[in-house]
């Protein structure tokens, strides 16, 4: 997909002002995740960016020495253990104590890369994300719930659905045993976006994938309105003639919001993609409905940001304000860096109050 339609930047200059971009830019030695035409340019932006460049440096480095650590057990440990084995991993934190300061590390780094918004910074947090996962099945610091968000941030909104899928299904069964790692995990791959999740997600109680599939629905439903408008305003322009496959996924590559119909060829290449959006904005809607039902302060906060951007994530139980705040800290970027997605969730959020307004009188 063209990344130039997200809200975050690949391979531009982080010089104020500069708008060169490509892939032959100078990337910022410290924190590798900025990039620079040139010298000059990265001094100048040096004062904005220090103090995120020294923190990604330094967590990096506390990350590399912890995971150094645990590679070298004490010589005279008689039975040491090989943390990286196979039959190790997935089982950190909770069966092998002494592996929390890395993971704790991995998590400070994964903050640290996300207090910068550039695509590569978001790329770096996810790898991290994915890695804690892969390491700790039982993800005692709970990044799971910014997974998706991180994915749909890069318009990956396919593996955002996968992953999302995969929790809200055999992530829920009674039956998975998370501390048997030759079970499946996280191995959904290429699923159906287009499937109602609204019965699945029932069994969710985190409010950031409720939000999550909420977004990656409305998007879909975007370049599903999109993508018609297109072919039928080209068509009528060029005499009433049908589009071709590649002529509709040229503009797929160009607009998209997603990557989801890249895959699709048979949704792409249908006559009347009417009851496929009427199917997916139920979708929306009820993702939406979900949504408030387990928190009626959700979005809220997305209309006024303002009340929620300052405020600290402290313990919280369900459906309540604190809940919406720390939801509201993993989500927001990956919002308001789509426009057209957060404009529609105030439509909803507006309708909702007009309604809710017409059943009280």
């Amino acid at each position: 997909m063209n990344q130039m339609n997200l809200g975050l930047v690949f391979h531009i200059c982080a010089a104020p002002g500069c708008k060169r971009h490509g892939s032959d830019l100078l990337k910022c030695g410290a924190c590798r995740l900025v990039h620079y035409c040139g010298p000059e340019h990265q001094r100048e932006h040096r004062p904005a960016h220090k103090t995120s460049c020294n923190l990604v440096k330094h967590t990096r480095a506390a990350s590399e020495s912890a995971e150094a650590e645990l590679r070298s057990p004490p010589a005279d440990d008689p039975n040491p253990v090989d943390y990286f084995s196979e039959g190790v991993v997935g089982r950190f934190w909770g069966e092998f104590p002494e592996t929390r300061p890395y993971m704790q590390s991995l998590h400070d780094l994964m903050t640290s890369c996300l207090n910068l918004r550039t695509g590569e910074a978001v790329e770096a947090a996810l790898a991290t994300a994915l890695e804690m996962l892969r390491l700790c099945r039982g993800d005692n610091l709970g990044v799971r719930s910014q997974v998706p968000v991180l994915y749909l941030r890069l318009g990956r909104d396919q593996e955002a659905f996968d992953f999302l899928k995969w929790y809200a299904t055999r992530g829920t069964s009674g039956d998975y045993n998370w501390s048997d790692i030759s079970q499946p995990f996280l191995d959904l791959k290429g699923e159906d976006a287009f499937e109602d999740m609204t019965t699945p997600l029932k069994k969710v109680v985190d409010l950031s994938f409720l939000a999550s599939m909420t977004l990656l629905k409305t998007r879909l439903m975007l370049d599903l309105v999109a993508l018609r408008s297109y072919v039928e305003e080209k068509g009528k322009a060029e005499g009433g003639r049908p589009l071709t496959y590649e002529e509709k996924m040229w503009w797929i590559r160009e607009e998209a919001l997603s990557d989801v119909l890249f895959a699709r060829r048979d949704f792409v290449e249908r006559d009347d993609y009417a009851p496929l959006i009427q199917d997916v904005s139920t979708q929306v809607a009820k993702a939406y409905r979900l949504t408030a039902h387990h928190n009626k302060h959700y979005w809220s906060a997305l209309v006024h940001p303002e009340k929620y951007s300052h405020a600290l994530p402290t313990a919280y139980t369900w459906g309540s304000k604190e809940e919406t705040v720390l939801a509201f800290r993993q989500t927001w970027y990956a919002w308001s860096e789509c426009i057209p997605a957060l404009e529609t969730a105030k439509q909803y959020t507006e309708l909702a109050k007009i309604e809710s307004t017409n059943r009280q009188s």
